[in-house]
């Protein structure tokens, strides 16, 4: 058999393949073969099909690249934070912007830096200032200021944004404040809006919008004031709170007592934890004249040192309830 039998009818044809047609003629159709339209005679994997293949695994291997570079660079944990060129606040401008990662310090120098609370506030760093991210919202929002200012503004829930100093922690419950530290660690804190807990090794102070505390390293929070308070009665306070001899602290009692108003009643209201024995009554007596203490409120509880009762008295100054605040700053001292 020739190959052409096969393909055209021409040539003799093998005997097998003769047999064959033979018992299939009776099945042999008469309908004319449908006409299909013309294709292309391209094989089904031409040169052009595998160059489509190759083009898609080279789009997949730089698609699962730029995964891995993503995943690479996402940054650690941080908040972003913005250095600043001006001679002041309202003239300053951005000049660079990066993060700043849990466990990392920066000194400000001659700029300013504004730096994110992730997004529960922010917080303005003023030149000549060093200050470390201690935890960017895992358990808190919480900075550490060794030496110089910074101005923090929070919207978020109390309780959640802390700023430690060498003698003291800055508790948020919802405000804007601004808190300085010197070299030597002493530091002031005034609060603008909101309240502020500011407290160190239990010794703790009740901060209100429009009054300012002040912090000793080794000593802790001082007795916080109003800063419309009189003058004498703002350095007596320093003097009680810090002052190293017994002589001049009484004496500066008895300027306290003397020149308090009845809005001086928070003064003298953190004073009753902070002196004992005669003097502590000396305290009740002018309280009580400025605000009276509710009935079961005593002279001898107070004297004793009743802490139930102290808060009690507390709730008659008009400044909120203190359990509040006690529940939001109380747990995070950390015994600093």
């Amino acid at each position: 058999m020739t190959g052409d039998y096969l393909w055209d009818g021409s040539g003799e044809p093998d005997p097998e393949i003769r047999r064959l047609e033979e018992v299939l003629r009776p099945l042999r159709g008469t309908r004319s073969a449908p006409r299909l339209a013309p294709t292309s005679r391209r094989p089904a994997f031409s040169l052009g099909g595998w160059q489509t293949l190759a083009a898609a695994a080279a789009v997949l291997l730089a698609l699962a690249a730029a995964v891995t570079r993503t995943r690479q660079a996402e940054p650690a944990a941080g908040w972003d934070l913005a250095w600043l060129e001006g001679a002041s606040w309202p003239q300053a401008r951005v000049v660079r912007e990066t993060r700043l990662g849990v466990g990392e310090w920066i000194e400000t120098g001659k700029a300013r830096a504004r730096l994110s609370v992730g997004d529960i506030g922010e917080v303005q760093l003023e030149p000549a200032t060093r200050v470390g991210l201690l935890d960017a919202g895992n358990h808190s929002h919480r900075l550490s200021l060794s030496r110089g200012l910074l101005r923090a503004t929070i919207w978020a829930p109390p309780g959640q944004f802390l700023v430690d100093t060498p003698s003291a922690v800055a508790v948020d419950l919802g405000c804007r404040y601004t808190l300085e530290v010197a070299v030597d660690g002493a530091g002031l804190l005034r609060v603008e809006a909101g309240w502020v807990g500011f407290e160190s090794r239990g010794l703790q102070s009740l901060v209100p919008a429009g009054a300012a505390c002040p912090t000793r390293h080794g000593i802790g929070p001082g007795t916080p004031y109003y800063e419309t308070a009189p003058e004498a009665l703002r350095q007596s306070l320093a003097i009680l709170d810090f002052g190293p001899d017994a002589a001049g602290r009484e004496a500066a009692l008895a300027t306290v007592l003397a020149a308090a108003r009845e809005r001086d009643a928070l003064s003298l209201w953190h004073l009753l934890a902070r002196v004992d024995g005669e003097r502590r009554g000396r305290v009740f007596d002018r309280l009580a004249a400025l605000v009276p203490p509710p009935a079961e409120v005593t002279r001898d509880g107070i004297l004793r040192g009743d802490a139930p009762m102290r808060d009690a008295w507390w709730d008659e100054l008009g400044l909120g309830s203190a359990d509040f605040w006690r529940d939001w700053t109380g747990r995070w001292s950390d015994g600093r």
